[in-house]
This record gives structure tokens, C-alpha cells and sequence, in this order.
């Protein structure tokens, strides 16, 4: 690949990924009102989980709530059939994180989420999944074409600017600021 072709591909890139946030930001809908006042009015934790790449999304977000004052951390899906259920609480909110939504690994979250009545917030692409029927609050994000077309891209790029959006909108509602 020559010199200039690595740029024509970081164009393509970033071109896909800004056609991603435009979809995204014609998917937003009254169901993100609704998780911006639960997560606002949230007096317990809350938790955010994804498997891979939508994971690394989920430790971000996370991150960027309780710098904004709503107590958060993140789960790994992996650990949380190995005891760190065990974390959750029935007061708090969860927030899991999945393209596909049929991650075997948060299965065993979704069924501890409903056995127990825990909010469960769903971020997913799909609406045919186990996590979209499962959700009390569903956030669906948009199916988006892939950089490269095999690693995510420009779908995490629509998990983490939802959880922006989501941060700053519970950080307005509760009137956060630089102070606090």
C-alpha cells in the first residue's frame, strides 16, 4: 500500500463511522429519556457489561459516570457466572452492552437480572435477540457497516456515543457540575 492510500483508508474509515453516528443520531427515541432519568434517579450503582470490544465500551462509559457523578463500574461478562453476580444489587441499574445481543456470556446476566428484578438497560443492534426482548429499557442502536468488515468499528463507535450521550444527559438532569 503506498504512502497515500493510508490516507484514503483513514478517510473511509472515519467516513463509515461518521455514517454510523448520523444513523444513531436518527435512532434516538423516548426510550432514551427513559434511561436517562433511571440512570439520574439511580441511588444505588450503576453497572455496565460487554463481552469483547463492546466490554472495553462498557469500562468507558462507565468511567465517564461517575466522573459525572452517578457511581458506576463496569462487569466482566466472563467473571459474572464465576461469582461477581454477586456485585449487583437489586437498587442498582444494568446497562449491558452488545451488537448482537446473543452473547452467550451474558445469558447467565439477563436471566440474574430478571430473576431478581433488576433494571435492565439493553444496548444492542438487534431486535431479534435474547438481550432486546429481555430489556426493560431498550436502546437500539443502529446496523451499521463494519471498517474493514471484520472487527468492530463502527458499531462501537455507536456504543460509546450513546454512553456519552447518556452520561451528559443524566449529568444535565441532575444539574452536575465543574463544582461538584
Amino acid at each position: 500500500m503506498k504512502k497515500n492510500k493510508y490516507i484514503s483508508e483513514a478517510k473511509n474509515v472515519i467516513n463509515l463511522e461518521i455514517a454510523a453516528l448520523q444513523k444513531l443520531k436518527k435512532s434516538i427515541n423516548n426510550s432514551f429519556n427513559k434511561a436517562v432519568t433511571q440512570i439520574a434517579k439511580c441511588n444505588s450503582k450503576v453497572i455496565l457489561c460487554g463481552v469483547g470490544k463492546s466490554g472495553l465500551i462498557a469500562s468507558k462509559i462507565s468511567a465517564t459516570l461517575s466522573s459525572v457523578g452517578t457511581p458506576s463500574f463496569s462487569l466482566a461478562a466472563s467473571e459474572a457466572s464465576h461469582g461477581d453476580l454477586g456485585m449487583i444489587s437489586k437498587k442498582d441499574i444494568l446497562i449491558l452492552i452488545s451488537n448482537s445481543g446473543k452473547t452467550a456470556e451474558l445469558k447467565n446476566i439477563i436471566q440474574y437480572a430478571n430473576r431478581n428484578k433488576i433494571l435492565l438497560i439493553g444496548i444492542v443492534s438487534k431486535k431479534d435477540s435474547v438481550l432486546y426482548k429481555a430489556s426493560d429499557i431498550k436502546l437500539l442502536i443502529p446496523q451499521v457497516e463494519e471498517a474493514g468488515g471484520i472487527v468492530p468499528t463502527a458499531s462501537t463507535t455507536t456504543q460509546l456515543a450513546l454512553g456519552d450521550a447518556l452520561a451528559i444527559s443524566a449529568m444535565k438532569f441532575r444539574k452536575f457540575g465543574k463544582l461538584d
